[in-house]
């Protein structure tokens, strides 16, 4: 009895999170024609001649990629670091998580009128920087968990080989790790291609990404759903490519670190 409610849980829950999606992709099918209205793809035929469209798409994945990049890089040492060389980071892992917590709300005005002094305003580097706030604690956090997880035992097989510490961090700590890595870096990329605040306020023409762009499809006479949803429907499916050709990396980040 408990394991079949169990299952009726799982499923409604999974209908609740996939009905949102599907209903935007039959509304982005609506179109209205003098003729009469039907279901077809003129929504998407326009979002798709659009130029601001393309330019809001790459300037979405440029900017969270480059954030996904540096984080994770610097995520990697600064974990290593956390969980090799003493016990006394515990505090600062507590910090850097504190960090993360950090409303959004309560940077931007600082970073706007920071970026306007520095000339970094509608740029894709200095939304990348921002990013950074809140990816870079989140990679730091995430890894040096599944560093932590590595055993001793492998650094010191390899210090005794002449390994220096960068050579046991990246041919021999990061190989292990590497579906936890890339789980890591599948998950701030997402975050970062869903950000909204940053890039309304911070970017207008040169950096703007897609999100903000879809205000733009609110004009005096009335949103146009069809197109929003026909943007947003191509816009969530980046996420969904990157998870799926990760996957078996993402189930093996479980048991990253064990050693067999």
């Amino acid at each position: 009895m408990k394991l079949r409610l169990l299952y009726i849980v799982a499923i409604l829950s999974c209908l609740i999170a996939v009905l949102p999606p599907l209903w935007a992709f039959y509304v982005s099918l609506v179109v209205h024609r003098p003729s009469g209205g039907g279901l077809g793809f003129d929504n998407y035929a326009e979002v798709f001649s659009q130029q601001a469209f393309w330019g809001s798409l790459w300037h979405s994945f440029a900017t969270a990629m480059s954030a996904t990049v540096v984080s994770v890089l610097l995520g990697s040492m600064a974990a290593y670091g956390m969980t090799r060389f003493g016990r006394g980071f515990n505090r600062l892992a507590l910090v850097i998580l504190a960090i993360r917590m950090i409303p959004s709300i309560v940077l931007v005005i600082p970073f706007y009128l920071l970026f306007r002094n520095l000339g970094l305003l509608d740029t894709i580097s200095g939304l990348a920087v921002i990013y950074l706030t809140f990816s870079l604690p989140f990679a730091i956090w995430m890894i040096r968990g599944f560093f932590a997880a590595i055993p001793l035992d492998i650094d010191e097989a390899a210090r005794i080989d002449g390994a220096s510490s960068w050579t046991v961090l990246w041919k021999v700590i990061m190989p292990i790790a590497t579906p936890a890595i890339l789980t890591t870096a599948v998950l701030i990329f997402c975050f970062c291609w869903n950000e909204f605040l940053f890039a309304l306020v911070l970017t207008d023409q040169n950096a703007l990404t897609f999100l903000p762009l879809l205000m733009r499809f609110v004009p005096p006479q009335g949103p146009l759903y069809g197109q929003i949803f026909a943007g947003s429907t191509i816009y969530f499916i980046v996420p969904i490519i990157a998870i799926a050709l990760i996957r078996k990396q993402l189930e093996g980040s479980f048991t990253a670190g064990s050693v067999k």
